[in-house]
């Protein structure tokens, strides 16, 4: 994919979904087998001990699975996932990575870890994508 090719993919990608818009979700970089996604936190994400909520987390590693896979061009959805949340995820920002490491057929697997601001490892996590088509079809 050409810079361009790449930037429209990361733009129609961050238009496409209001869920992540809704919760300040944006997907940062894309490439072959990986991919960043950038929480925003601020009230909405916390906890009440003023921590990123469980399920925010959850959802950014969940999103930085999904749009790896969409990179390869098919679409797909969580089969599974489980996390282990490593410590509090606080500061104003958080950063997912996720990493295909086994691209199946019909399922993909990819591991994601979360960094807060000062770049610790405050979470991880392993999702099992199923594919539901290519992005050919209509």
């Amino acid at each position: 994919m050409t810079h361009g090719e790449k930037r429209e993919f990361l733009e129609k990608t961050n238009a496409c979904c209001p869920y992540n818009t809704h919760n300040g979700i944006t997907v940062a970089d894309v490439g072959e087998g990986f991919c960043v996604v950038e929480g925003e936190l601020n009230d909405k994400a916390f906890n009440p001990w003023g921590m990123a909520h469980g399920g925010f987390v959850y959802s950014l590693c969940d999103v930085a699975a999904g749009v790896a896979v969409a990179y390869t061009g098919r679409h797909c959805v969580t089969l599974s996932g489980s996390m282990s949340y490593l410590r509090p995820s606080k500061g104003t920002k958080l950063r997912a990575e996720g990493r295909i490491i086994k691209d199946g057929k019909t399922i993909v697997v990819v591991e994601a870890s979360v960094y807060d601001d000062g770049g610790t490892l405050t979470a991880r996590g392993s999702f099992e994508l199923f594919i539901v088509g290519s992005g050919n079809e209509e």
